[in-house]
């Protein structure tokens, strides 16, 4: 999930940046804990429209012990041409999404002030960057300063009273990405796809001073 703006001040620009919040966050949460779809996505939809059966809905909409939140950065909606991600003048990471920590704390805010959840998990968040072993050590701070800020921004919505109990790093390994394949890297440690040869990178190496509290 992501929070969703408005390329421009157009109409049609907010138009599109509501259905699209409602595709990919709405659509979910609305199930989960209201137990219908969004009327305005399901007209955006038409035809398209999913078949729902009787009792569908109260299944979906069960009581969960917590919401898991996938957050990497924030996205803009437009009807004429894409947003230009180095816009704004903020670091871009090698799969072209720009980092912005702040869009993690108003997402979190936001799902607590509209669903009320019992209690919020950010269960993916994370960076790839191009990572090059020098001398047996993979000096990946720009991916350490990505992980340390979405924490403080994690951190700012438990200020603000929201009941986001944990935080997980995407990666624990470098992996296969999907549609990426093995090109993109995400994890704190670094694989050698050849041998598997496994080097912690700077960033796991804060990530664990960190946890144990040496800074």
């Amino acid at each position: 999930m992501s929070p969703i703006y408005a390329a421009s001040e157009d109409p049609a620009d907010t138009e599109k940046a509501k259905i699209d919040d409602g595709l990919i966050v709405r659509w979910y949460m609305d199930a989960i804990c209201y137990g219908r779809y969004p009327i305005d996505v399901l007209s955006y939809l038409g035809k398209d429209e999913p078949a729902v059966n009787a009792g569908d809905m109260s299944v979906i909409s069960e009581p969960i012990d917590f919401i898991g939140v996938n957050y990497y950065t924030r996205n803009f909606a437009s009807t004429g041409n894409p947003w230009d991600v180095s816009s704004t003048g903020n670091q871009v990471t090698d799969m072209g999404w720009e980092v912005y920590p702040d869009g993690l704390c108003e997402l979190l805010c936001r799902l607590h002030a509209d669903y009320n959840v019992c209690k919020l998990m950010v269960t993916e968040n994370g960076a790839a960057f191009k990572d090059e072993v020098i001398d047996g050590f993979v000096n990946d701070l720009e991916r350490q300063s990505y992980i340390q800020n979405h924490i403080a921004a994690t951190l700012d919505a438990r200020r603000l009273g929201v009941p986001v109990d944990g935080y997980f790093v995407w990666s624990l390994l470098d992996n296969f990405e999907w549609a990426s394949g093995y090109e993109k890297r995400f994890g704190i440690i670094h694989v050698d796809y050849e041998t598997l040869e496994r080097t912690p990178k700077a960033s796991s190496l804060w990530l664990t001073k960190y946890l144990t509290g040496a800074i």
